[in-house]
């Protein structure tokens, strides 16, 4: 399936999707609209759409913590759990409001493997 928009996404599913969240790391909070995050941004647009997922997907960047993240929501649990075990994403409870919310930093390394994941069949290697 393809991303959607936020406000498309909200107005079919609610709240009910699946959060993954990337904390960027190597971004400071001053930089959020910045060239180099916008390239991270696509970077995990471009990972997702190396993968099969069966339901749609929505990502965006919010500076509402404080601090740069990507936001990536999913219409079915397993996409989201690809996705989560893939970038060995934990649990939390920052955000109560979606079905299920989990959380990785996203910092040099990870991107790296981002990276090379999009040239090694979607296999990331964070070493």
């Amino acid at each position: 399936m393809s991303a959607v928009s936020w406000p498309a996404f909200l107005l079919s599913h609610g709240h009910a999707g699946h959060l993954v969240v990337a904390v960027v790391t190597s971004v400071g909070a001053d930089e959020v609209g910045s060239l180099r995050l916008r390239a991270i941004r696509d970077l995990v647009s471009r990972v997702l759409r190396s993968y099969d997922l069966a339901g749609a997907y929505l990502l965006t960047v919010s500076r509402a913590s404080g601090f740069p993240e990507i936001l990536c929501v999913f219409e079915e649990t397993q996409d989201a759990d690809v996705f989560a075990v893939s970038v060995h994403a934990g649990a939390t409870d920052r955000y109560p409001e979606w079905a299920t919310q989990r959380t990785f930093r996203l910092d040099e390394a990870m991107e790296g493997a981002l990276a090379a994941s999009l040239l090694s069949d979607g296999e990331i290697d964070q070493r």
